[in-house]
């Protein structure tokens, strides 16, 4: 619906000379409004004593505004009229809907992002825990002897008291494995090389698959942004047509290496 607009009411003040000597006023000049209903601004010379001094007499302009009675603006109900809101709103929740909401075929194509960037999320982060669930298997339960790395073999090497190391590993599990694998204090507590270097690995392949899975996450929230601006944009041109044989056409892009936009006005001959 196009909003109502309201013409501006000219106010034309002129100059007059008021005698106010018949009520035992002084001379003065006063400013009157040619317009009914406001109040005057005037200004007058006063005698107090030998020395003239200007008084600025001012009432409060109280008035309501509304369309004059000549005013061109009218409102009209638009047919097909899109909500630009309403457009936005959809397609931050699900890009694309507000583009098919206002009829815009290229609306699919950010819904089908959205299901790329999910899947891929879904993946990378489904392999970094599987990866880490295999290099965890690798090292086995540290308080056992027999497993690839444990506290009574890193103890029995180094002759340290394995509190700290315990208490870590009750407390974050994956900073205990980053530590029994990068830090050389605790390398004594491998029951082979071998199987450090396959832990260290296996977490590092997981630690790449986790990374991109938040790259995805990143890209679906960008994904919602860009959706719900495209909504709105694509709303505000569908309301642009003035009549049904009349449009606006917007075009934008780079022309010689410079942006460059153009609107046309397109008639519609049938």
């Amino acid at each position: 619906m196009i909003a109502r607009r309201r013409q501006a009411i000219p106010l034309l003040l002129v100059l007059v000379v008021v005698p106010g000597a018949a009520h035992g006023e002084p001379r003065g000049l006063t400013w009157r409004s040619t317009q009914p209903g406001i109040s005057r601004l005037a200004f007058r010379h006063v005698v107090r004593g030998e020395r003239p001094e200007l008084v600025l007499a001012q009432r409060v302009i109280d008035r309501e505004w509304g369309p004059s009675d000549d005013s061109v603006y009218v409102e009209v109900d638009v047919a097909q009229w899109k909500s630009g809101f309403l457009a936005a709103s959809l397609s931050a929740a699900l890009p694309g809907a507000g583009q098919s909401y206002v009829g815009q075929r290229g609306g699919w194509m950010f819904t089908a992002a959205e299901a790329a960037g999910w899947g891929g999320w879904w993946w990378f982060r489904h392999e970094g825990r599987r990866l880490r669930r295999d290099a965890a298997g690798l090292v086995g339960a540290p308080d056992v002897a027999a497993s690839g790395w444990s506290f009574e073999r890193w103890s029995a090497a180094t002759d340290g008291d394995a509190t700290e190391i315990t208490a870590l590993y009750a407390a974050d599990r994956d900073a205990f494995y980053d530590t029994i694998v990068l830090d050389p204090r605790y390398l004594a507590g491998w029951g082979s090389d071998e199987v450090r270097a396959r832990v260290g690995a296996l977490r590092s392949r997981s630690d790449l698959r986790l990374g991109r899975s938040r790259t995805f996450v990143a890209a679906l929230w960008i994904n919602h942004v860009v959706a719900a601006m495209g909504a709105l944009r694509a709303a505000r041109i569908h309301n642009v047509p003035l009549s049904p044989a009349l449009g606006l056409r917007v075009n934008a892009g780079m022309r010689s290496g410079e942006p460059a936009f153009s609107m046309a006005l397109e008639r519609t001959l049938r």
